[in-house]
């Protein structure tokens, strides 16, 4: 794309202080530079004003395809993805470089866009429509290609005992145990911990050409504070969900472009991640992990970089990583497990949409309230104090009530203002905590899906045997590794199942207390209004 000019889909505001450039919707760019990283383009406008932009946000004014040589992802970009200095705040996920037009898609500029992580278009009976004009973004969803990944890692061969891992490190070693009630579970390994994530400042490089936030995060169990930005945790996302094809990973916040840099949206954001944080320390098997230890502890440079690397590098992932799992040996009863599982996948499929659809509702409360129903009340208040402004010009000793109409019309515009404020303290956590359980669940389609490969399998090695093309040994051999896979996958529906019945119940009565707050506030404003029409 280099050298061709294109043209601007969407408006875009560079951020002051920056490289980026302000471009508007229809102008003709010119790029110079297609591979700065990470989904943005430099060039100049017809003006000859330069800088960045996203390459989401324009296409390639001539009805060609990109070169083969495009910027597809951040990995691509020129430098170690770590230490790239232009690798960080152009948050439109894996994006091609320019949108032909024959692929732009529709703007749907009055529909909340819930960005999707691999869960497919969004049901249109789980819409949620807003009164809110939205700026249309191109949804781009990340895709998540773990379980192609697992395939092309072979399954095959960990089922038939060819990717054995002769010494699996102990701390690598993940331990299942199962309960009285024939209920498998994690068994956690050292005393429970958690992790704060606070003081997220604006920090820059290249003389104040590069800007980027920087959150504080604290582990428990020793007090020091490590700084991380966005891409760290980025990075952490990618290494966790190659390592745990068998664990759902929670999702971070959404990545965004523009407003980055607002108070607003960087207190939300670190809210955000204080939710990842949070459930990946609840999990027994995420909380232990290196790469994630390594993330939360790790205050020197290059013993960060070393184990970044060192992380990179790691074969215990994916299918391998089932060889890390210690087990009980007895066999498990093949058919009670494979309608455990089906019953447990429509489960995910009908709890799936519902909650899309719960959290659009949440997002789209809060934008209500912040602009609808604040503007509502504060036109009522405006009507109420227009009535004793009126009032006042025959002020033949009736001043009580216009005072008592200004009073209320105060407490109506104290109202709006209340509305404008809540959202941060029941509608926001709401559907904070629901982003985390809509990615958890969309995951877990791909978990089942590897234990449903796992019992396929199975069938057909039977069939092999009956046909005396396999040895009855290498059959028990192959169901004892797919009850490692079926031991796995129930371990963390059982840990799914705690987490939704403590969690969720907590995130709702939280919501409901807030609710109950603010109704409150609501009340005695009408009640010091009502007083004053006594005085």
């Amino acid at each position: 794309m280099e050298n061709h000019q294109v043209r601007a889909l969407y408006d875009f505001t560079g951020e002051s202080g920056t490289a980026e450039l302000s471009i508007t919707a229809g102008e003709v760019l010119t790029v110079i530079r297609d591979n700065v990283g990470d989904g943005w383009c430099e060039g100049f406008n017809q003006s000859g004003q330069s800088g960045l932009f996203p390459a989401a946000y324009v296409q390639v004014i001539e009805q060609t395809a990109p070169s083969s040589n495009a910027m597809t992802s951040s990995q691509q970009s020129s430098g170690d993805y770590w230490d790239d200095d232009w690798d960080d705040d152009s948050e439109v996920g894996q994006t091609q470089p320019c949108v032909p037009p024959t692929q732009q898609q529709q703007q749907q500029p009055q529909l909340i866009q819930l960005p999707q992580n691999n869960i497919g278009d969004y049901d249109q009976m789980h819409t949620i429509h807003s009164v809110i004009p939205e700026r249309p973004i191109p949804n781009v969803p990340k895709k998540n290609n773990k379980f192609s990944t697992l395939i092309k890692s072979g399954e095959d061969s960990f089922l038939m005992g060819h990717s054995r891992v002769a010494n699996v490190p102990e701390s690598e070693r993940i331990f299942v145990e199962e309960t009285d009630l024939g209920r498998c579970t994690w068994v956690p390994t050292g005393e429970s911990y958690s992790c704060v994530v606070t003081s997220p400042k604006k920090e820059s490089k290249l003389k104040g050409l590069k800007s980027f936030i920087v959150y504080q995060l604290t582990p428990t169990f020793n007090n020091i504070q490590v700084s991380r930005r966005y891409k760290h945790f980025d990075w952490l996302h990618e290494r966790l969900e190659e390592k745990y094809c068998f664990i759902p990973i929670p999702p971070l916040p959404d990545k965004q472009i523009s407003g980055r840099y607002e108070d607003a949206f960087i207190e939300h954001r670190r809210t955000q991640l204080q939710e990842f944080v949070n459930y990946v320390c609840r999990h027994p098997v995420l909380a232990r992990s290196r790469v994630w230890e390594h993330f939360i502890t790790c205050t020197d440079e290059k013993r960060w970089k070393a184990g970044k690397r060192q992380a990179e590098k790691d074969e215990l992932l994916g299918v391998n990583y089932f060889n890390a799992l210690q087990c009980p040996d007895t066999p498990l009863d093949a058919i009670k497990m494979e309608i455990q599982t089906d019953a447990f996948g429509k489960f995910i499929s009908g709890l799936d949409p519902v909650v899309k659809n719960f959290m659009a509702m949440a997002v789209d409360q809060g934008k209500k309230h912040q602009v609808l129903y604040r503007r509502e009340f504060q036109k009522i208040g405006q009507s109420f104090t227009s009535l004793g402004h009126a009032l006042e010009a025959d002020d033949s000793g009736r001043g009580k009530l216009t005072r008592a109409l200004k009073a209320t019309g105060d407490a109506y515009n104290d109202i709006g203002r209340l509305f404008d404020e809540q959202p941060k303290f029941d509608w926001e956590p709401l559907a904070d905590t629901f982003h985390i359980y809509r990615g958890i669940i969309s995951s877990f389609p791909d978990v089942i899906s590897i234990h449903k490969s796992a019992v396929q399998k199975r069938k057909d090695c039977e069939r092999l045997v009956s046909e005396h093309k396999m040895e009855p040994q290498q059959l028990r051999e192959l169901s004892h590794r797919t009850d490692v896979i079926a031991r796995a996958l129930i371990a963390e529906e059982t840990h799914f199942q705690t987490e939704r019945e403590v969690h969720i119940n907590k995130a709702i009565k939280s919501h409901l207390t807030e609710q109950i707050a603010f109704y409150q506030k609501i009340v005695d404003k009408l009640r010091e209004a009502l007083s004053a029409f006594d005085e």
